[in-house]
């Protein structure tokens, strides 16, 4: 049985894994092409593609109650539901992702600002933000499209159609950044263009699949809501949303602690971030597997089998996770090196303090596989009330009070802390996932989630 859930997890999770390492290959490409325009530009890119992830939260209300519903339904052998599920994410995913495209267009310059970035990251960055939140709409639909297939246990397709928008990104990227072969030389809007016209074309394959029968789940458009249904799948995904949104809002807090701090420290976590987002993919993975079959397991009736699931995985994630720590700690300066060209002025600085930040967040990649999997669990249970919960205490108490006090210093009485910079802002990151994994491990444990109805 165990020998079998393994097997299972490891044919969910390793193309989940390959199409997120691909993406954050993508992503790594993209900034070594922008950092051969500056630091200016890394931090520019880095702080609008910072702004765009906060947005996603909002997509979360439709992909989590997606996923969950699709995994239960698949269980319980009712495509039909599943199928139905499906179409009506896609036309939720579409609506939601209008108001998010609106708000990077109009407030998207605000947003840097109110951030701590100067004036030359503000007029980059929003180049950036105003060619890649057009994109939005399609992107949620994409989101919530794969999602829906990963419940179902088809992990394969979206990788297909991830890897294809992917080296399409790549050949984009250097077409419109650099203007190569007759294309016009757009520098930062060039590397948002690119990345918005991949998305347009995997949305646009991967809608013909699923018109034409080719694919586990079906899309067959009525052109109208379900009320119910729609009802179902904000109610599992509206508390992910406020979690995601807990989560952005002390994300955003973070991030201007670290932009505060200047540019060098601001480029030197982009880098870092980058690399460290290439880590914690096989984590991905087995928290996309592992919320697919404890999702099936329980629409099955056999929440035993789901708790062997997440045991199984949380012993895979380990095995993954520990190698990646090695990586990141003993060899960290080969890793950021490519990332900045060695006419910057700030080459030097920006390597020495990105090797930094992998070193100390390569401590916690362990817990951080941990938290992957145990969260991916309660979602795929339909949980989505404890990550919520675990995610407003944990960070603001263990990252975001300590990178700050620690970073700028504080007084009190007669003792005086001078700060640690940015450096304190990358320990209190680190310590944060150990608490979190922590809290995770207790909700798991006390099984609640195995009973919850969706």
């Amino acid at each position: 049985m165990d020998g079998e859930l393994r097997k299972k997890l490891w044919e969910l999770a390793w193309p989940a894994i390959l199409a997120n390492i691909s993406q954050t290959l993508v992503n790594l490409v993209d900034m070594i092409m922008v950092g051969q325009l500056g630091a200016l530009a890394i931090a520019s890119v880095g702080l609008g593609a910072q702004l765009s992830w906060f947005m996603m939260p909002i997509m979360f209300a439709v992909s989590t109650g997606v996923l969950a519903l699709v995994a239960r339904f698949v269980g319980a052998k009712d495509y039909e539901m599943a199928n139905q599920t499906l179409e009506q994410g896609i036309y939720l995913a579409f609506l939601v992702g209008i108001p998010v495209m609106l708000i990077g267009l109009f407030f998207g310059d605000d947003a840097l600002r109110v951030m701590g970035a100067g004036e030359d990251v503000i007029r980059l960055g929003y180049e950036y933000i105003r060619v890649y939140f057009l994109f939005y709409p399609i992107n949620f639909m994409g989101f919530a499209a794969f999602s829906a297939l990963r419940g179902a246990g088809d992990t394969k397709t979206p990788m297909k159609l991830s890897l294809l928008m992917n080296v399409l990104n790549v050949i984009l990227n250097y077409l419109l950044i650099f203007g190569k072969f007759g294309f016009p030389r757009l520098e930062v809007k060039g590397a948002a263009l690119a990345s918005g016209l991949s998305i347009v074309a995997a949305f646009i394959i991967g809608m013909f699949l699923f018109l034409s029968d080719k694919l586990v789940l079906k899309f067959k458009p009525s052109f109208r809501f379900d009320i119910s249904l729609v009802k179902r799948i904000l109610r599992i995904g509206i508390p992910a949303t406020i979690e995601r949104i807990i989560f952005s809002v002390y994300n955003f807090i973070y991030i201007s602690i670290v932009t505060r701090f200047g540019t060098v420290a601001l480029a030197a976590h982009q880098v870092g971030l980058r690399v460290e987002s290439i880590a914690y993919m096989p984590a991905f993975g087995f928290n996309v597997a592992t919320s697919a079959l404890v999702g099936q397991s329980l629409g099955e009736g056999n929440p035993e089998k789901a708790e062997k699931v997440v045991y199984e995985s949380l012993k895979m994630v380990t095995a993954f996770m520990s190698v990646m720590a090695v990586v990141l700690i003993a060899f960290p300066k080969y890793l950021v090196i490519p990332f900045i060209t060695k006419s910057d002025p700030n080459y030097w600085q920006v390597i020495h303090l990105a090797a930094i930040y992998l070193m100390i967040v390569g401590i916690s990649e362990i817990p951080l596989g941990w938290l992957f999997v145990l969260s991916g669990a309660l979602r795929g249970a339909g949980d989505t009330k404890s990550p919520m919960y675990i995610t407003a205490v944990s960070k603001l108490l263990f990252r975001i009070l300590p990178a700050y006090l620690l970073g700028f210093g504080f007084a009190i009485g007669s003792f005086r802390f001078e700060g640690l910079g940015v450096i304190a802002a990358w320990i209190a990151m680190s310590l944060e996932t150990f608490t979190t994994a922590g809290f995770f491990w207790w909700v798991f444990k006390r099984g609640k989630w195995k009973y919850i109805k969706v």
